[in-house]
């Protein structure tokens, strides 16, 4: 059986991979820029470094998923599956992780898609532990997706340096870009107004 991948901004073919599925294939450092995976089940693939930018990956399956190092910048991963998924070192700025499943997902060293409800609700519950007032924050920023950085922010709540100690190691990540709310809380400099605090990805 023969799959065709094709680019969701071009319509034109950009893998042909022959399989009777994409469940575990391996696509290791596939080029798969705006690749239109909607719905794919990529259960346990390999998509270690591949670029993913700008795919469409709504309700895509990538239950354990290695994608270490993968380029999800802009990626549509709406739904998707993405428990027990290696995301060590990915890019995910910019990512829509609206109702994703993150449980158990690595998520150490990936560039942090700072607009997401869904990733931050997920790093601040699994610090949380069972301390209930913790949870409570977590979340509270999962189900405000009407609220950006700055009404967050506003809030006075003495778990506040909390969560900036929890995000630290996200905003120290090499060119993952925190809001400048985050980057003064951490003593980081703050080069100019950062829009992205007013904006919001989810709706």
């Amino acid at each position: 059986m023969t799959i065709k991948i094709i680019n969701r901004y071009t319509d034109q073919e950009i893998l042909i991979v022959e399989a009777d599925s994409l469940r575990g294939a391996n696509l290791y450092g596939a080029d798969l820029y705006g690749a239109d995976l909607r719905g794919a089940d990529l259960y346990g693939a390999d998509l270690y470094g591949a670029n993913l930018r700008g795919a469409d990956l709504y309700g895509a399956d990538l239950y354990g998923a290695n994608l270490y190092g993968a380029d999800l910048y802009g990626a549509n991963l709406r739904g998707a599956n993405l428990r027990g998924a290696n995301l060590r070192g990915a890019n995910l700025y910019g990512a829509d992780l609206y109702g994703a499943n993150l449980r158990g997902a690595d998520l150490y060293g990936a560039k942090a898609p700072w607009m997401s409800h869904d990733f931050l609700a997920e790093v601040l519950r699994r610090e949380a532990g069972d301390d209930i007032d913790k949870r409570k924050v977590a979340g509270l920023i999962l189900v405000s997706r009407d609220w950006c950085w700055r009404n967050f922010w506003a809030i006075e709540d003495p778990l506040k340096d909390w969560v900036v100690q929890v995000l630290k190691p996200w905003a120290e990540v090499e060119g993952s870009n925190p809001p400048d709310l985050l980057k003064a809380a951490l003593g980081m400099p703050v080069e100019s107004d950062d829009e992205d605090d007013e904006d919001e990805e989810d709706d």
